[in-house]
């Protein structure tokens, strides 16, 4: 699917649930990927969840929030997320030269 056919089918949800419930189901996705998250984290640490495919669980969530941050992205265009975004990247960047300078 297309980037344009996906934002034709958040304005369809919008419509039929409302701005509202969109808000909601991404806040929803995001603590499911969290439980997911913690789960596979168990499972690798602990042994825990044997016989469950937990990290298939994760990669599911990842999707669904994925989905989510699109249609948020897409609900507040008028702001400049990517410019944000360079923003944090590079402060995250910053941040790596200097924890490695700080291990010589």
């Amino acid at each position: 699917m297309t980037k344009e056919e996906r934002l034709k089918v958040y304005d369809e949800a919008t419509t039929l649930w409302g701005l509202v419930a969109q808000y909601d189901q991404c806040i929803e996705e995001m603590a499911e990927l969290t439980v997911a998250i913690n789960k596979y984290k168990r499972k690798v640490l602990y042994g825990e969840y044997k016989g469950k495919d937990v990290a298939e669980s994760v990669v599911e969530e990842i999707a669904d929030v994925s989905l989510c941050l699109e249609q948020m992205m897409y609900f507040f265009k008028d702001y400049n997320i990517d410019s944000i975004i360079d923003k944090k990247l590079n402060k995250l960047k910053d941040e790596i030269k200097y924890m490695k300078q700080q291990k010589k």
